[in-house]
């Protein structure tokens, strides 16, 4: 063992046996505000770079810092951390290194292809590889690294598989200089989407955050809702929508928001499954509330070639339809349990909310943002400076309350969170370019396209329904861009063909990468929300996908239905927009609402077949879907009004009332 000084190692962390010193931390810590600093200048100032140049430092820096923050395997609850670098660590990261650097001096020979990959690129790019799969492995678990080896055992022996799918051979060299020595594997447009404006907002979500915006959003959210009926449970929905639109991660959403929602929902009374499902269905739509949303929703700029600030325009719909499936089904379940609203002692005070220290942080980086994106400047620029006033207020909000020392810990703090949030993802993006390359090698986009399209026809139903699998699937196991990345990919051709607008498409994706982190057997926002409420979390991510049942089926309605993305004139967008509305209560109703009667089924399946016929575009079905709710709705006030009445009169005979003529 190595230590920078004697004595035994500090109590709540261990020194292994191939380690140095207690320094990690520290180490980590460091290397994540240089990142960020990085991140935020060279793309504005440092010009002058080779996109794989950058990219090089980018994957270089974020990759270093990865393999420090996670370890070779995951430590067990109980057991402590290790606070020493291992010398492995310390051997992957030097490799690391040398493989990055060879690929900045040599960037123009990559490009210009002048004489061509050495035996020593390949041996540097084959370790490169195997280090990016190392890292992914670490970040993500196996799933991003097995799509790899499959892709290359497809490569390998696709001599063997029959008819379409037969490939013709291809050789190690050829695939190791497709990844490593060309500006398309490692150092692909995914990497560089990830070396610029992704990562710029990761590190401007993280400034917000620092501001205390969850506590912000949580008490505003508690002012609006608290005075009402499940006043909690309608706070984490609105919380959780407002935290999740600048942070783009439904787990972080769940740990800032679910730590003080959860606890308050169960004390006043709710189910701590319930509890857990309403943070994690409400965390998990935080990706797509407009106006920051999430990466994928930049991606999604970048991809279609239109401005960032339309994108926010045709998400706004679908987002408000989802929180009105999310918001209905929680107030119609709390009226069903009678849980009262929150003690006014408990509910914040505007005045205490709408101070400068509190609001400044959120509004002004916020609202440049905006601006600059609106008028027509690149979402890099845009970032940069949102980033920039984010830590001005910072800097002006300290000089005010003289406590200069503390905020320039925080900003300190900020920047270095920022700059890990970042390597966090750095493994995935670089894996995900990884896969993008393999895909164009093996031509497998096509040939899936062309079996979407054998099966599904001209049957537009059918054809959505298969695309689903593989988000669905995806989106189970890996993070929401990674899913949204491979399903675009591979799917989006053939719905184009099918008629689906663009638009349409690329959010129908994202939705279902958004909806895997609530659907079992991983459900990670569900597992995180039942952590914290100490809830069965397979009986949290089912309860979560009841309340969400309005987001997994509007995905298809909004495919099927531009006007519901705002791909249609005004009329035709406030028509289904009303009707959607109406559908997504009936919906919620129909699952959550419950009578005492034997037509309570026929009147549940009557709101939920209304509601989805609302959803459907063409007067023919809104027509019927408003026929059958509006019946239903009739029924279901004579059944209430049936049962109040017995009440009474059951009340009067127990009271020796005579009963009114």
């Amino acid at each position: 063992m190595f230590s920078p000084r004697p004595g035994p190692p500090q109590e709540g962390c261990t020194v292994s046996l191939f380690s140095i010193g207690r320094i990690k931390t520290k180490v980590i810590f460091t290397l994540g505000f240089f990142l960020a600093v990085f991140q935020l200048l060279a793309p504005i100032y440092l010009t002058g770079l080779l996109d794989i140049q950058f990219r090089a430092i980018h994957v270089a820096f974020g990759l270093s810092i990865g393999f420090l923050y996670f370890p070779f395997r995951s430590r067990g609850e109980d057991e402590p951390p290790e606070e020493g670098i291992s010398l492995f660590d310390l051997l992957l990261i030097t490799v690391l290194l040398a493989a990055n650097l060879n690929a900045f001096l040599k960037a123009l020979d990559i490009y210009m292809g002048t004489t061509g990959a050495t035996n020593f690129d390949l041996v540097l790019g084959g370790a490169l590889v195997l280090l990016v799969l190392e890292a992914a492995r670490r970040s993500v678990g196996p799933a991003i690294p097995l799509m790899v080896v499959l892709l290359l055992g497809y490569i390998f022996a696709g001599e063997s598989f029959p008819g379409m799918w037969k490939l013709k051979g291809i050789g190690l060299d050829f695939v190791l200089g497709s990844l490593y020595y060309s500006p398309l594997g490692i150092y692909g447009s995914v990497t560089g989407m990830s070396a610029t404006f992704i990562s710029m907002f990761i590190i401007f979500g993280s400034l917000l955050s620092a501001t205390g915006g969850g506590k912000t959003f949580i008490d505003i959210a508690l002012a609006i809702t608290g005075k009402y009926t499940g006043g909690p449970a309608k706070a984490a929905v609105v919380s959780s929508a407002l935290f999740g639109s600048i942070s783009g991660s439904s787990v972080a959403n769940v740990m800032v928001t679910g730590s003080y929602t959860i606890p308050l929902m169960k004390r006043l009374g709710y189910r701590p499954e319930f509890a857990a499902a309403v943070e994690a269905i409400a965390s998990s739509g935080g990706g797509i509330t407009p106006p920051i949303m999430s990466i994928s929703a930049f991606m999604m700029a970048e991809f279609l070639g239109i401005s960032y600030f339309r994108i926010i325009g045709y998400a706004l719909l679908p987002c408000l339809l989802y929180y009105t499936g999310v918001f209905s089904g929680v107030h119609f379940r709390t009226v069903r349990m009678g849980i009262d609203k929150l003690p006014p002692e408990e509910i914040p005070k505007w005045r205490d909310i709408l101070t400068l220290e509190r609001i400044a942080g959120l509004l002004v980086p916020t609202g440049v943002l905006l601006y600059l994106i609106a008028v027509g400047q690149p979402l890099q620029l845009a970032g940069f400076y949102a980033c920039v006033s984010a830590l001005a207020v910072f800097l002006l909000v300290g000089i005010m309350k003289r406590k200069i020392r503390e905020t320039m810990k925080l900003i300190l703090s900020a920047l270095s969170e920022g700059g890990r949030d970042v390597a966090q993802i750095v493994p995935i993006l670089v894996s995900v370019s990884m896969l993008v390359n393999l895909i164009g090698l093996t031509g497998i986009a096509p040939k899936i396209s062309g079996v979407i399209l054998q099966v599904g026809g001209t049957n537009l139903y059918f054809s959505l329904l298969i695309a689903t699998v593989v988000p669905f699937l995806l989106g189970t196991s890996l993070p929401v861009v990674p899913t949204y990345v491979l399903s675009v990919s591979i799917l989006v051709p053939p719905l184009l063909k099918l008629g689906i607008d663009p638009v349409a498409a690329h959010l129908f994706f994202i939705y279902w990468a958004i909806l895997g982190g609530v659907t079992p057997p991983t459900c990670t926002a569900a597992v995180a929300a039942a952590g914290i409420a100490k809830a069965n979390w397979v009986r949290t991510g089912f309860f979560a996908m009841r309340l969400g049942a309005v987001a997994f089926i509007l995905p298809y309605f909004f495919a099927l239905n531009p006007a519901l993305v705002g791909r249609a004139s005004w009329m035709s967008i406030l028509g289904h927009g009303t009707t959607g509305f109406i559908g997504a209560i009936s919906i919620a109703y129909g699952m959550f609402s419950h009578r005492e009667c034997l037509l309570n089924p026929l009147r549940c399946a009557a709101f939920i077949v209304g509601g989805l016929l609302l959803l459907f575009p063409g007067t023919a079905p809104s027509l019927t879907g408003l026929a059958v709710v509006g019946t239903a709705f009739v029924i279901d006030r004579k059944i209430l009004s049936g049962r109040t009445g017995t009440r009474q009169e059951h009340h009067r005979k127990r009271s020796g009332e005579e009963a009114p003529k």
